[in-house]
């Protein structure tokens, strides 16, 4: 009877250590298609402290409506800027700071289903089409040089901004905080400690999401991006997105290409850490890269065929005052 009695405890222990399990493996996984409160900045686009930075909307071809911060350029190059999970695009108002002082223009929305854009949070195909909208509305505005468009993507952000960056060549740089190398990787990394009784709930939490789309995953898109330009940035203590699978990208990538590894950096934040060093390369990137073809002759050869011998050089080697890997 007390042999029964043992086993029947240890069973339901091990059952609530499972479920246990499950359940923050589910909320995990399932908050990365949660929305959070929108910022309250969104609200007031000048308390942003960017001058000339306005609310503005367009709808995407999913007929979603959605909600953006623009401020118009000053010399016809403008960078489109997008934001991670859980957030909105004030999460980006650093990145905005620094390429506005720089005189850049920027396009900052938010995803469909957060902030203050409609829809439902989803990272396939509704996400890439989001994007194209906003490419399709900054090439139409006003003092906007539709050969002088690049881009910027945080997280997710980064990934969809890989995929649809590979396809659509009107993004001509592109700058990629902190992608994941594929959502299987990502998942492996943060929900396959305990094996099924952790994987198979997150699995669940996302089964409508979009993350578990096959096809798209940056490392496998990323090549699609070259000849053109890009910057991929990381940070030696993010443990959401490991260097290492940041490194899966980069290795991926065709030329020319940069990878920067911020010393003590998380996930983003860079220029928290590095201010002066975060600036001087984001900005110095799009510098060159959405270079005026009418007085560049580096632009001539891009807006060509991207093949200038030196271009890969000028746009890795910044400095050698912090981490900067060129692979060939």
């Amino acid at each position: 009877m007390l042999h029964r009695l043992l086993l029947l405890l240890t069973v339901l222990a091990g059952l609530g250590i499972a479920a246990t399990i499950g359940m923050r493996n589910y909320r995990g996984a399932h908050s990365l298609v949660e929305a959070d409160p929108p910022s309250a900045l969104l609200k007031t686009p000048a308390a942003a402290g960017i001058a000339g930075l306005r609310a503005v909307s367009f709808t995407s071809r999913d007929r979603i409506r959605l909600t953006a911060w623009y401020r118009a350029p000053g010399t016809g190059a403008v960078v489109i800027v997008t934001h991670g999970t859980n957030s909105d695009r004030a999460s980006m108002l650093p990145e905005l700071k620094v390429l506005t002082e720089a005189g850049f223009g920027v396009l900052a929305f938010d995803w469909p289903g957060l902030g203050t854009s409609q829809g439902a949070v989803r990272w396939d195909g509704q996400a890439r089409r989001a994007l194209a909208a906003a490419l399709d509305w900054v090439s139409a505005q006003p003092g906007v040089d539709p050969a002088r468009i690049g881009g910027l993507g945080f997280s997710i952000g980064a990934n969809v901004m890989t995929a649809v960056a590979a396809s659509d060549p009107r993004l001509r740089a592109v700058i990629l905080e902190a992608p994941s190398s594929a959502f299987a990787d990502y998942f492996r990394l943060h929900f396959t400690r305990w094996g099924i009784f952790s994987e198979w709930p997150a699995r669940w939490a996302v089964r409508n999401s979009g993350l578990l789309e096959e096809g798209f995953e940056p490392v496998n898109r990323v090549s699609g991006i070259a000849p053109r330009p890009i910057l991929l940035i990381s940070g030696t203590e993010d443990t959401e997105v490991s260097p290492e699978l940041v490194m899966k990208v980069f290795a991926a990538a065709g030329e020319p290409k940069a990878l920067w590894v911020v010393p003590h950096a998380n996930h983003g934040g860079y220029s928290e850490v590095a201010r002066a060093a975060y600036s001087r390369r984001i900005t110095d990137f799009f510098a060159r890269a959405l270079a005026n073809p009418t007085t560049s002759t580096l632009g001539d050869r891009r807006s060509d065929t991207g093949d200038d011998p030196g271009f890969a050089e000028r746009i890795t080697a910044f400095d050698t005052g912090h981490p900067c890997i060129r692979y060939r």
